[in-house]
């Protein structure tokens, strides 16, 4: 009776501690979705900013918290939009901590897409790679759709947004080409204990999952800026030759990808066309 009771006290104890522990999780994915929408109505300190950033960075390299996850997206995306002199920093802190994801099937992809495989199974990508996605997005600023009485002012203020829209994609660009060069540069002899070639492979799976995705269009950015620098790290005899045989065996998986939703394309376009001709 002794041990039953013994028992059971802790299973209740467990228990409690299971139901602070969630309510606790609660609550701080609450904060971290009101910091996200102060961040779009207030300017803040950079000393606060960088706190900010690393407490919105340090969810994308644990497990099993999902939720806080997809809070921290809208936060660590709020900060790298508004805050231009920070957006390098930020990078740098989730490279520091990229050999902390998992590589294991079992918890790698957590992001669901709004699209599904050829089988008709909802489609997962990494959440980190959600958030890279996102940051290299939230640079660019579309022009607003309001007109203006005045035709002379308002041919002005379109060549603004112009140069504005044209500055702000050179700046994803950039944005891009910085983060994909440190990577593969990562993934040439191994550093230590680490080994990035496996994080960057499923990054490039990622990148062709999300690739033709309306709502992702930074996927075909990264994939034709990864594709020249691919090629050139092959080709420049310089490059240690682990990274060149690696660049080589990651060209074939994205060109043999693309080429298979190529074909794919072709064939949907010609049933397209069979059913158009027979309505």
């Amino acid at each position: 009776g002794g041990v039953l009771s013994s028992k059971a006290k802790r299973a209740k104890c467990s228990t409690h501690k299971q139901r602070v522990i969630v309510m606790l999780y609660n609550k701080v994915c609450d904060i971290v979705s009101s910091l996200s929408e102060l961040l779009e109505i207030q300017l803040l300190t950079d000393t606060t900013i960088l706190q900010v950033s690393s407490m919105g960075i340090t969810p994308f390299f644990v497990e099993n918290v999902s939720e806080l996850q997809l809070c921290a997206i809208k936060l660590v995306t709020a900060v790298f939009s508004r805050y231009e002199k920070h957006r390098q920093l930020i990078l740098e802190e989730i490279f520091t901590s990229l050999a902390r994801l998992p590589t294991s099937k079992r918890s790698l992809r957590n992001f669901r897409l709004n699209s599904s495989d050829t089988d008709g199974e909802p489609m997962y990508i990494q959440m980190v790679t959600a958030l890279v996605l996102q940051l290299i997005q939230c640079v660019v600023h579309l022009p607003s759709a309001e007109k203006d009485s005045n035709s002379e002012e308002e041919s002005n203020k379109k060549v603004d947004q112009d140069v504005l829209m044209t500055n702000s994609y050179e700046t994803a660009m950039r944005t891009a080409q910085n983060f994909l060069s440190i990577f593969l540069k990562k993934c040439g002899s191994k550093q230590g204990e680490e080994d990035y070639r496996p994080l960057f492979e499923n990054f490039i799976q990622d990148l062709l999952s999300t690739v033709n995705k309306p709502e992702w269009p930074a996927a075909e950015l990264l994939l034709s800026l990864l594709g020249r620098l691919l090629v050139h790290q092959f080709s420049n005899k310089s490059t240690e030759m682990a990274l060149r045989v690696a660049s080589l065996d990651y060209l074939g998986t994205v060109a043999a990808r693309l080429r298979k939703d190529a074909v794919t394309s072709k064939m949907d376009q010609g049933s397209l066309a069979r059913i158009l001709k027979q309505v």
